[in-house]
């Protein structure tokens, strides 16, 4: 791995807010002032079909890099849009994931469960 990647997996690695490319790219380029947002979009790319960390949705039109690439689950807050990770193990029956597998058709891989609702921050702001 270049170092380019290696900077780019650091940053990943050690945010924990689920950075976008352009974070990424920003945070990164304080410490490679001569990267560029493509080699970052690419680097990041290529890291994530190695498996070095996960794509994941923070909206819509908004992608996100997780560093942690062990399964966990996810919270949504539907007025921000932060992303969170859910500190604790959701357990879902073996038999419902399967019974959901059949009837979409797909041969189950593996599972992440989402949550939705306010975070504290916004839920705080609301009352």
């Amino acid at each position: 791995m270049n170092s380019n990647a290696q900077a780019v997996l650091d940053t990943v690695q050690a945010a924990h807010n689920h950075p976008t490319a352009q974070e990424i790219y920003e945070a990164v380029k304080r410490l490679r002032p001569n990267i560029g947002l493509a080699s970052v979009y690419r680097i990041l790319h290529h890291l994530a079909e190695q498996g070095y960390i996960k794509e994941v949705g923070r909206s819509d039109d908004c992608t996100g890099y997780d560093g942690r690439v062990s399964r966990h689950d996810h919270a949504i807050c539907t007025n921000c849009g932060a992303l969170l990770d859910v500190p604790v193990d959701v357990i879902v029956p073996s038999e419902a994931l399967e019974q959901a597998a059949y009837a979409t058709g797909i041969e189950l891989g593996s599972y992440e469960v989402r949550l939705y609702g306010l975070c504290t921050s916004c839920s705080t702001q609301n009352n």
